[in-house]
């Protein structure tokens, strides 16, 4: 089995890739979502694993947006705890200039950042793997990275677990062209929009139907629909299966009342 995942080496998401599909799979490291995407696609790969939201600092915009053009759908989630590691060729932080790390990642240790380096220069990488490979060129540079990636570039872990929060986790969408069947413990995420000729209340009465047939929707986030300005769709997570007889009465009625629907994928539910 091949599984595209946004690389290169040593990320979070390579790490998403082994805790889902275990050693034997082979993980194909790849510069952009978009190309993983694409890969899956045109099926160079069997799966693709993508970031989709952290706990700390929000959703994956550019994933959510890939969604809008592309046929693929949802067959799992992954969450990874996150521990941060600041990593160096230095043992200690009084040489260190700069900290080279993803933007989430800077973001997800402000504090310690404040609090331990105020004078080093942050400076935001493609990737947390991208950051490592230039601390690795640089006594003067630490990156922020997970512990595989000190073996990776052969840096030393300075120190370990500098996220401001311990719950600090991220989850990922592993995206392919099937269709789990229900497991009884399952997620159906939906691309949605309004109706162009409603007005005040669009959204709601988008929505009544999760209420009504008693569906619980764990979450909602808005994205421009690239159609026109100020014109949105809406992605929304509900429990359950769209195999499921309720969630299938409930998303009946819901396409009903919508201008755009569909069903990205329904999937089980990440092992914590």
């Amino acid at each position: 089995m091949k599984v595209g995942y946004l690389g290169p080496q040593g990320t979070y998401t390579q790490s998403a890739v082994i805790k889902h599909f275990g050693v034997a799979a082979e993980a194909l490291p790849l510069a952009t979502i978009d190309d993983v995407f694409r890969q899956v696609e045109a099926a160079d790969v069997d799966y693709g694993v993508v970031p989709i939201e952290n706990s700390t600092e929000g959703t994956v915009n550019h994933t959510l947006d890939m969604f809008m053009d592309s046929p693929l759908r949802i067959c799992g989630e992954i969450e990874l705890p996150i521990r941060h590691c600041l990593l160096g060729k230095q043992a200690s932080l009084a040489a260190v200039e700069r900290v080279v790390a993803h933007p989430q990642a800077l973001a997800q240790c402000r504090n310690w950042l404040r609090d331990n380096l105020p004078a080093a220069e942050r400076v935001p990488a493609t990737s947390n793997a991208e950051g490592a490979r230039r601390a690795a060129g640089d006594s003067a540079t630490v990156a922020i990275a997970g512990a595989g990636a000190a073996d990776v570039y052969g840096l030393q872990i300075i120190v370990d677990g500098i996220e401001d929060r311990p719950d600090n986790t991220t989850r990922f969408f592993v995206i392919g062209g099937e269709q789990p069947d229900a497991t009884g413990d399952d997620r159906t995420s939906l691309l949605l929009s309004t109706k162009d000729t409603e007005g005040a209340g669009a959204l709601y009465r988008l929505l009544a139907p999760l209420a009504e047939d008693n569906v619980n929707m764990t979450r909602i986030e808005s994205r421009p629909s690239r159609k026109r300005k100020w014109h949105y769709v809406f992605f929304v997570d509900i429990d359950g299966h769209v195999q499921d007889a309720t969630i299938a009465r409930a998303l009946g009625h819901l396409e009903q009342n919508a201008g755009l629907f569909r069903v990205l994928g329904s999937y089980p539910k990440a092992v914590v």
